[in-house]
């Protein structure tokens, strides 16, 4: 037996709520006890889309009393289907899922365990009710942020196509990748560089930057639930290397009510070869998801030719999460990337070996209204660089640099005197190892390691409630090397109707010295030149001010920013005196810069065809000498359509253009000397499914082959097909 459901007003939710509950506690007192006895029992609910009848998969499930109290949640698996415990017949059911108006439904009366509650959600253009957490390190819905934070839901990264989190982010505006080898596809945000953006997963920061880039080609996708991009200096909540924003990779939870396993095998042009297999579920108190995967390219990232380039790569990532009530839980991740790169360098061959691995610890508890959460956690990475005239590196040979953190945190969120306080105190200890002399050595004579150590409070109050709030925030950082830094920032939020939100936010960012900044110590005497580090650092700072509008009404959406940085006592290396006719660098703190610029975005959903169109403006210069900064394009846009199509499947077609870019300057005078042409790239992707739960795609990314000029990394036209097979509920 189906039974269909129309959809409930949001206006009459609690009035039809309270009237289900109400008949059913009346018909329970008229019928025999037999009837009663049935008045609770599992029903299963099958979530699908209304435009194509096409299963969502990871749709929110929760039961509503007639007093509003909402239960544990559950999640649709692949088929689009949940089975709900306890579910009251007559009860309310909360149904939410990314990118799709929520629901309030009525379980029907007589329903009984065999029947299957079928409901059809309506896309909408941009979901304010999904639930972000990098914008008060707390759960919230998107609309109540005070910070613009963009998210990349699961559903956008599988129709992409992608595999790896870089190609997911080129496809989003405001976001331009940058780097060149061996640092790979760092990100930048604002026009604010990589090696100022932190990176990281569930909240937590990850090493692993080469020459200040962390590359967002090692993350897989299989693994993410979803991304989410704050631009802007955020030091106040996340320290260091926050100036021009956060990128927080959110992890995939298990369903505790069901399981499901999926397996995806993709093959390509440039020998691309992907495959990656995942499971997850519970039972109880308990779920958890395991996922592995294995990528191979003739590609290196940061690297535009293909010549001899080759990129392997093997991840595997897990979580165990333990939560026995609403109020308290606790959850263990850990992760394992390893990667072996190649490409050719003149008549060389240039190798890179890269492990990554990390593990978090956390737990949460409830005491009334204040919730603490302690975590532990540890990262790091290993660097291997060889080079040998053949493409097989030679054993034994090669730097090895490796980098660790390790990380103790409290967390608190709670009300306090009627005001909503976020405040942590984190506790770290940083460490690297050099295998090859680089690192100055330290007062105990130590010349192949350093370690830092550091303490920083956060607090923010946020004053308001539901139409406007202000949220006054600072952190103190103090480091054993550099000294203190205060990072304050103060942002407002005002629901000006319930479709349109205004955003105001001024603050401060810093990034501190690294360690090659502060204790590098290399001599290239085959070139004749030298550099050293500069344990007098100061760290970076930046000013900022950001304003924003979101607008969204069902089936139309449109948010706007506008940014301006102030950067200053940026560190750069420059000349010191010669000595014996060797050339000599040291970092200093001298650079000044400005960047500031608009993101624009918006969106419309028709008939189950999705169309969005978006444009960024940005202007980025040397405050000390009014010329630009390079790698910064001026103008980028973004046009994306989407959609399924009867017989053919579901089509995707991104557009994304990046203007004319200066990228080289004449050493004596600064004047540019070299520009990248604007670069029209077209991607397109065809889904279709399959029985038994499968989905074979086709794709292809730069359609008709586009390649300017001094573009850093590989971006030759890639066709690709796909096979992915899912089971479960």
């Amino acid at each position: 037996m189906s039974l269909s459901f129309g959809v409930v007003p949001r206006s009459s939710n609690r009035l039809r709520a309270v009237a289900a509950v109400g008949v059913a506690m009346m018909l329970a007192g008229a019928i025999p006890d037999t009837a009663g006895a049935q008045e609770t029992r599992p029903i299963v609910v099958r979530v699908v889309d209304a435009a194509d009848a096409s299963p969502l998969a990871g749709v929110e499930l929760r039961l509503v009393d007639e007093t509003g109290t909402v239960g544990p949640s559950t999640r649709t698996g692949s088929a689009g289907t949940a089975r709900i415990r306890t579910a009251a017949v007559g009860a309310t059911l909360s149904i939410r899922a990314v990118g799709y108006a929520s629901r309030m439904v009525s379980v029907p009366l007589g329903a009984s365990d065999s029947d299957t509650l079928s409901v059809r959600l309506e896309a909408v253009a941009l979901s304010l009710d999904q639930m972000v957490i990098t914008a008060a390190r707390r759960p919230q819905r998107l609309t109540d942020a005070v910070v613009t934070t963009e998210v990349v839901s699961r559903r956008e990264i599988e129709n992409s196509g992608a595999s790896d989190l870089a190609s997911v982010l080129t496809e989003q505006t405001g976001v331009q990748l940058q780097g060149g080898h061996p640092s790979g596809a760092g990100v930048m945000l604002q026009g604010i560089g990589s090696e100022r953006v932190l990176v990281m997963l569930d909240g937590q920061p990850l090493v692993g930057r080469i020459s200040g880039n962390f590359d967002l080609s090692r993350i897989p996708t299989g693994m993410i639930e979803r991304v989410e991009v704050v631009k802007g200096p955020q030091s106040t909540l996340y320290g260091s290397e926050a100036m021009g924003g956060v990128v927080n990779i959110v992890t995939r939870t298990a369903d505790p009510d069901g399981w499901q396993a999926g397996a995806t095998f993709l093959g390509g042009s440039n020998g691309r070869l992907d495959g990656s297999v995942s499971a997850g579920g519970g039972r109880g108190d308990w779920s958890g998801t395991l996922d592995l995967g294995m990528r191979q390219v003739h590609r290196a990232p940061g690297v535009a030719s293909t010549a001899g380039a080759l990129a392997d790569r093997a991840d595997v990532s897990a979580k165990a999460r333990w939560e026995p009530a609403s109020d308290r839980w606790a959850e263990f991740t850990v992760l394992r990337l390893d990667e072996r790169q190649r490409w050719a360098s003149s008549s060389m061959f240039d190798f890179a070996d890269n492990v990554q691995s990390g593990a978090r610890l956390s737990a949460s508890k409830l005491f009334g209204e204040q919730r603490f959460t302690p975590t532990l956690h540890y990262s790091s990475f290993e660097h291997l660089a060889r080079s040998s005239r053949t493409g097989t590196p030679i054993a034994g040979t090669g730097d090895r640099q490796v980098q660790r953190l390790m990380e103790a945190e409290l967390l608190y969120a709670g009300r306090v005197g009627g005001l909503a306080v976020d405040a942590g105190l984190e506790a770290r200890r940083e460490m690297i190892e050099s295998s090859d002399g680089r690192i100055a050595a330290g007062d105990d004579g130590d010349s192949a390691s350093r370690t830092l150590h550091a303490v920083e409070p956060f607090a923010q109050f946020e004053l308001g409630g539901d139409a406007w709030s202000v949220v006054p925030g600072a952190r103190l950082t103090w480091n054993e090397q550099w000294g203190t830094a205060f990072t304050p920032r103060i942002a407002a939020r005002w629901r000006a109707t319930p479709a349109l939100t205004l955003r105001l936010a001024a603050g401060q960012g810093f990034r501190a010295p690294g360690f090659k900044e502060l204790y590098l110590q290399f001599t290239n005497e085959s070139a004749g030149y030298a550099v050293y580090g500069n344990p007098d650092l100061r760290p970076e700072h930046s000013d900022n001010v950001t304003a924003g509008a979101e607008w969204s009404s069902g089936a139309v959406y449109a948010r706007g920013q506008l940014f301006w940085n102030r950067l200053r006592d940026f560190i750069e290396a420059r000349p010191l005196p010669d000595a014996a006719g060797e050339v000599l660098y040291g970092y200093a703190n001298v650079e000044q810069g400005l960047t500031q610029g608009m993101d624009l975005e918006a969106g419309v959903v028709l008939g189950g065809i999705r169309a969005e169109a978006a444009y960024g403006w940005l202007s980025a210069t040397d405050r000390l000498t009014d010329l630009p900064l390079l790698g910064r394009p001026t103008h980028s846009g973004r046009v994306t359509l989407s959609g399924g199509i009867p017989v053919l499947g579901r089509v995707s077609l991104t557009s994304v253009y990046t203007g004319r870019t200066p990228m080289e300057r004449d050493e004596d005078t600064g004047a540019v000397t070299g520009e990248r042409d604007s670069f029209l790239r077209l991607d397109a992707r065809l889904a279709r499914r399959l029985p038994f739960g499968s989905e074979l795609s086709v794709g292809v990314d730069n359609v008709f082959d586009s390649r300017p000029d001094l573009w850093e990394g590989a971006i030759a036209r890639h066709i690709y097909t796909a096979l992915t097979f899912n089971v479960g509920r």
